[in-house]
């Protein structure tokens, strides 16, 4: 084993579970006490290993999950930006222009903005519940996904070709709204769903 290179994470696996032997185990052990970075990577490793084996629960803990995905996830990670959306257009708080009578319709559309990227949403109420759906107005949103959740309920739709969406019905409620992109995160914190 070359000490100038990290230990793999098989090599950390079967010193965890005393599978190594003669030269691989001193090579290792050698390496992983002068070196912090596998070191830490070992440590975590053991106490995973550990937990697994004395868990009887059905299904990991969150923080236990997360700590595996960071052990086998690459070293070279993408970025993904996460940013608040800001409201800069609500139709239920404007004035009528000229010549038109009332604003009050079933739709409601609100235009947020969140660096470069522009969000139109429009609220429909239908049968003491909302219908939305709305458009991300950016270059690149292939991939992106739509989600809207909190304790009365939730709802997930993909963004078409167009950028367009369309969730399905839901209550009444204060929502956190996301829009998930392959670079780009988007979020409407606290959005109020009345009739």
């Amino acid at each position: 084993m070359n000490t100038s290179s990290h230990v793999s994470l098989e090599t950390l696996a079967d010193l965890v579970d005393d599978r190594l032997t003669g030269n691989t185990l001193e090579a290792a052990m050698t390496h992983v006490s002068t070196c912090s970075a596998c070191n830490d990577k070992l440590r975590r490793l053991h106490e995973l290993i550990v937990m697994m084996k004395s868990d009887e629960a059905n299904s990991a803990p969150r923080d236990i999950v997360m700590s595996a995905l960071k052990i086998f996830s690459p070293e070279t990670k993408s970025v993904l930006r996460r940013i608040v959306a800001i409201l800069t257009f609500d139709s239920r708080k404007t004035g009528p222009a000229f010549g038109i009578r009332s604003l009050h319709t079933a739709s409601r559309q609100m235009l947020y903005s969140a660096e470069g990227t522009d969000v139109d949403l429009r609220i429909t109420v239908q049968d003491e519940e909302c219908v939305l759906d709305g458009q991300v107005i950016r270059e690149h949103c292939a991939g992106g996904v739509v989600q809207i959740s909190s304790t009365a309920g939730s709802a997930e739709a993909s963004l078409d070709d167009l950028c367009e969406f369309t969730l399905p019905a839901i209550p009444f409620g204060n929502y956190v709204f996301r829009i998930r992109m392959q670079d780009l995160e988007i979020e409407i914190p606290e959005l109020e769903l009345t009739r």
